[in-house]
Formats: C-alpha cells, structure tokens, sequence
C-alpha cells in the first residue's frame, strides 16, 4: 500500500474534527448504496415482466407469418405453398383462418373471433398451465371439439365435463347466400363439442376461441383457402435470412415475425424500462454530488495536513491522488455494496415469492436478473465514481496551494 492509499483509508475511517464531514460522507455511501440496489432491483422486475410478456405472447407463437399484400384470402392453389413445402429449412407450415361467429349455448350468446389452426402448433405438450379444462385436443372420438378462453366461457357459463356432452352452436355468415335480413339461410349453424378451457393472455381470454383448421374451413365454408400462414422453422437462427429471402421471390405476400406482429407491446415495454432506468442514474449522479461535497470539505478540513506533506516533500500529485482515492473508496463501496444487496433481494424474490400480486395474471412480480444489465450498471457506476472523485482533487487542491 503506497502513502496515498494509506492516509486515504485513514482520512475515511478516522475521525474528522468537523462532524459535518462525516455525515455527508455517511449520506454519500448510503445515496450511492441506494441508488445502485434500487437500479439493479427495477431492471430485474422489467426484465422479468417482459420475460412474462414474451412467454404469454410468444409460446404459441410462430417463427413467421405470411400475410397477403392484397385481399384478406391465400387461396390453396397459390405458389406459396409449393414454396414453403419445397424449403429445407421448414419445419412445417399451417394454414390459419380467422373470422368472427356467433357462440349459443342454452339461452346465452357471445360473439367470439374464431381461429382455425394446424393442430400441431397447438399440440398438447405445449399447452401446460395455459390449459386450465379439457385435453388440449381438438376432437373427441373423431367428434370436432372447440376450446374457449377464459371471458368466453363465463359469458356463455358453461360447465365443463369429461364426457363432452355439452354442445356449443355456432352461427356464422354463409358465403353461399347473400346476407339479407329477413332471411335465414345467410346464417349457417354449425354445432361443436366444448372441449375444454384455456388462459393464454386476457386479451385472447376475453374474445376468442380455438378449433381445428379443418373444423373452421366447414365452419366458415372457405374451400381449404386461409387468411394467412404459420411457419415453424428448423433453426431459428436463420430466420432474419430466410424472411429476406422470401420476401424478395415472394413480393405479393408480406412476411412478419412473431416481434414485428407484436411490435407495440415490445416497444412499450422497453420504453417504459428505459425511462425508469434514465431517471434511476439521474439520481445516481445526484448521490455523486455528496462524494464531491464530501471530498471537497475534507480538503478545507485538511489544509493544514495538506501543507505538512508537502512540508516533507511530497508533490501536488501525491495529495491529489489522497482525495482521488477516498472518493473512489466511497463509490465503490457504495456501488459494490448496492449490487450486492440488489441481487441478494432479487434471489429472495425468485426463491420465495416475497411480493405477491393480488387480482393479476400472475401471482407474484416477476423477476430476472441479466448479466449485461450488471456489467451496464459496472460501467455507469465506474465512470460517474471516477469524475465525482476525481473533480474536487482536480480544481480545489491548486487554490488551497495557492492561497
């Protein structure tokens, strides 16, 4: 340990004859220490609710989307599907169709958006906890089944059982007649087996329900034609490629990933995540002007040492690098002890569950902890403790000199 470092750790941990002193660099300490805990503490909450975003929009998500540029219709005859079926790079494709009928059960209605889909992006393994009644299956005994979200099936209040007994009509606009309303073959009625129940967002819980591809091109009479594809691929890294390239030999169809579908939740999340953060280190510079304060009051306390040392020989360097490291002992103590009780709170919270949410979706805040948001905080800390420390030597030493 050189001198500079030795009568800096001196200079912290002794006593100071002004009392002030101490206490500002206490209420430095604790600012820094603060500051830095509540920074990592609300990074790992965003992180963990856009994690909780990304599984709710995401696990039934495709890897691509394929949308007609022109019209609402893909018919089967179209090149695209010769395409996609051809691509090495495909895992598999599903037609999707989406139209919005009537729901009667008993006495009670509900208008719903149908989506008819290829069975294996909705297969069984994926559903877990998202399937709250019911197999995930979209038939029973070869009988087409339809499963409701969670608003739906309250709004029609109707009892599941394992013996699907419980038959849903479905009414929807016939494609063969004209839509007149004094006539009553512009409905058509379709009846389905109520195959279960699931919670996959409120959003879709409130509005929709899923059936069978094959169920919803009966339904809606569509002559196996889809409103737009799912593609699944092999390896999702190769998925910005692929979208390009389809795009440029397909330009009558628009390609979107699962992102670009839902680019306005996205965004919001990360805005509002970046705000807070941009407030958190405004504050933190705040709790740097203390370790300045500190450092710079220190200096006057300790003129009289400052002359002794150069009374015995040592240079302005030597006295400057005193403070320097006294603010850098403070700043990083109070920058290594926040991140340190940060992370600890955030493993109480994903071990035990400490702050609950009472009336959500989920029944504790969520929380991950992201080791580029550790090494971002590192650098602010960093850099902001260098300048608080290195300002006050920098300037006030010379006038002390001087005077």
């Amino acid at each position: 340990m050189n001198v500079s470092s030795f009568i800096a750790k001196r200079y912290l941990f002794a006593k100071k004859s002004r009392n002030i002193i101490n206490l500002i660099s206490l209420i430095s300490f604790i600012g820094i220490l603060v500051s830095t805990a509540s920074l990592v503490i609300i990074l790992s909450g965003f992180n963990g609710i856009q994690k909780y975003v990304e599984d709710v929009y995401g696990k039934f998500a495709a890897d691509l989307y394929v949308y007609p540029k022109t019209g609402k219709i893909i018919e089967e005859s179209n090149d695209i599907f010769k395409v996609l079926k051809k691509n090495k790079e495909v895992e598999f494709f599903g037609k999707v169709i989406e139209e919005t009928a009537l729901l009667k059960f008993e006495n009670k209605w509900a208008t719903v958006s149908i989506k008819g889909v290829d069975e294996r992006s909705y297969n069984k393994n994926k559903w877990g906890n998202n399937l709250l009644e019911g197999s995930g299956s979209f038939s029973k005994e070869g009988i087409p089944t339809i499963l409701l979200g969670y608003g739906i099936q309250n709004e029609l209040q109707i009892p599941y059982n394992t013996r699907f007994t419980n038959e849903i009509k479905i009414f929807s606009i016939s494609k063969k007649q004209k839509l007149k309303v004094q006539n009553k073959q512009s409905l058509q009625q379709n009846n389905l087996i109520f195959g279960g129940v699931y919670s996959i967002n409120p959003e879709l819980d409130q509005s929709s329900a899923i059936v069978s591809y094959s169920a919803a091109n009966k339904i809606f009479e569509r002559d196996n034609s889809s409103n737009h594809i799912e593609i699944f691929m092999k390896n999702k890294k190769l998925l910005q490629q692929f979208k390009e390239e389809l795009t440029k030999k397909n330009p009558n169809f628009l390609f979107k990933t699962h992102e670009e579908n839902n680019q306005l939740i996205y965004a919001a999340n990360d805005a509002e995540k970046w705000m807070v953060l941009a407030v958190l280190i405004f504050v933190l510079i705040l709790s740097s002007f203390t370790v300045i304060a500190s450092i710079t009051m220190l200096i006057i306390d300790k003129k009289k040492d400052i002359k002794s040392l150069l009374a015995l020989g040592s240079n302005t360097s030597t006295i400057k690098n005193i403070f320097f490291k006294e603010g850098l002992m403070i700043s990083y103590f109070g920058s290594i002890g926040g991140l340190l009780i940060g992370v600890l709170v955030c493993c109480l919270q994903i071990k035990f569950h400490l702050l609950k949410l009472d009336n959500a979706s989920i029944p504790y805040w969520p929380v991950l902890i992201k080791l580029e948001d550790i090494i971002m905080l590192l650098i602010i800390l960093f850099l902001t403790g260098l300048l608080a420390s290195f300002l006050p030597g920098k300037f006030l030493v010379k006038k002390l000199l001087k005077s």
